[in-house]
């Protein structure tokens, strides 16, 4: 485990990303204290749920633009390839 300060994170954000990785995990400090701790993602395996309400219900909802000729479900798959 490699343990860098804010400010050295700061400058080389890029080289520690590539260590994280690589599976490396790290510690960030601030002031000789711990505040975050990096660890590589896990891909997680995700589930397409049906959506349960109505689609004018889910057209209310911000952010939600139902378009013509698509379903909700392909919607919702697009908006989370997003994230």
């Amino acid at each position: 485990m490699t343990t860098v300060s804010v400010a050295v994170l700061k400058q080389k954000l890029s080289s520690y990303l590539h260590l994280v990785e690589a599976g490396e995990e790290i510690v960030v400090t601030s002031h000789q204290r711990a505040v975050a701790h990096m660890v590589p993602h896990r891909q997680r395996n995700l589930r397409v749920r049906f959506p349960t309400a109505k689609i004018s219900i889910l057209a209310r909802l911000k952010g939600v633009t139902p378009s013509p000729g698509r379903t909700a479900v392909e919607l919702l798959l697009e908006d989370r390839s997003r994230r």
